[in-house]
């Protein structure tokens, strides 16, 4: 996999890929966040497309638990979450029927 610093990506556009190896992923260097590129052909698409959701949510799935941990939250007993949770629910108005 071939690393590009994110200037030399935006300075030289196309001309700073590999054109010998067109469907090989990049990883994009900046200053403060790196970036992959995957190049696609329409029928690969979808099942890159699928594979980026699946890990984006394993990722923000990876936040949630360490924020859980940092605020003690993941030392709640199914018990408080039921608690909190009929709290929540005693709090929401009740829906007006429409006729």
């Amino acid at each position: 996999m071939k690393t590009i610093p994110l200037r030399d990506f935006q300075r030289e556009g196309s001309k700073a890929l590999d054109p010998l190896a067109p469907t090989e992923p990049l990883i994009l260097t900046g200053r403060d966040q790196d970036f992959l590129l995957l190049p696609m052909t329409p029928d690969s698409r979808t099942a890159l497309l699928d594979m980026v959701e699946g890990l984006s949510a394993i990722l923000a799935l990876r936040e949630d638990q360490k924020l859980a941990v940092e605020t003690g939250l993941d030392q709640s007993s199914m018990q408080d979450v039921e608690e909190e949770i009929q709290e929540a629910r005693k709090s929401l108005k009740p829906r007006k029927r429409s006729a």
